[in-house]
């Protein structure tokens, strides 16, 4: 994880924005975009185990992870590192909230959270769209300074994008395996802090019953 490659990716990525919004348009983005809301995410309460690690120009911290997801946005994640909980993260009624954490860590936007977990959950706004190769791109944002690009394919998130004035500033890369309704594997990374946290998902459990409402419950982030 060295700088320059870091360096390279984004550059590279930042270069396809005029090839990504010169694809053919989606005739019907709000409509792609309600079905994938309606896809993404079990219809049961899930709680997943997973092991982790971030990584910045410090070093290394790895550990292993609860998720607890109540549909159909109710998601809360805790870090281990030792058996002690390092940092949790909880979203509830559109709310980012959090607990403890891990020192000069800052925690991503609601759409980056969600997007971890494989969650497409882009808010209110209206979305614009293109076909770039064999994905759809649900597009938000609107202005020439900030977009966010949500890359769908068979009804799942692969990727997403935060592009300041055409550059990539922060991504989300999704990896499958079968027919689950939970990506094997995720990554996010900060191209603008050099930093990444990856997880792989070890176990998913459903339930019948909803994860208590206070597991919810942390204060929100400011």
């Amino acid at each position: 994880m060295g700088v320059p490659s870091l360096g390279l990716v984004g550059l590279g990525l930042a270069g396809c924005v005029a090839a990504i919004e010169s694809g053919p348009p989606i005739a019907n983005p709000a409509d792609l975009a309600s079905r994938v809301v309606n896809e993404t995410g079990a219809a049961v309460p899930v709680t997943l185990r997973f092991d982790w690690r971030y990584a910045d120009r410090r070093g290394d911290i790895a550990g292993d992870g609860v998720g607890r997801y109540n549909p159909p946005d109710s998601l809360r994640v805790d870090l281990f590192t030792s058996g002690d909980v390092a940092m949790a993260i909880a979203i509830a009624d559109g709310q980012l909230r959090s607990l403890g954490e891990i020192e000069d860590v800052e925690i991503p936007g609601l759409e980056f959270v969600y997007a971890m977990a494989g969650l497409f959950r882009p808010g209110d706004a209206r979305a614009d769209g293109f076909v770039a190769g064999a994905d759809s791109v649900l597009v938000y944002g609107g202005g020439p300074d900030r977009k966010v690009y949500f890359y769908v394919r068979e009804g799942q998130l692969r990727r997403v994008e935060e592009r300041i004035r055409g550059r990539v500033v922060q991504r989300v890369n999704l990896e499958w395996e079968g027919g689950t309704s939970w990506p094997s594997e995720a990554e996010y990374r900060n191209l603008s802090e050099h930093s990444r946290v990856r997880w792989r998902v070890e176990e998913i459990t459903n339930h019948e019953e909803s994860h208590p409402a206070h597991a919810y419950d942390l204060p929100p982030v400011q």
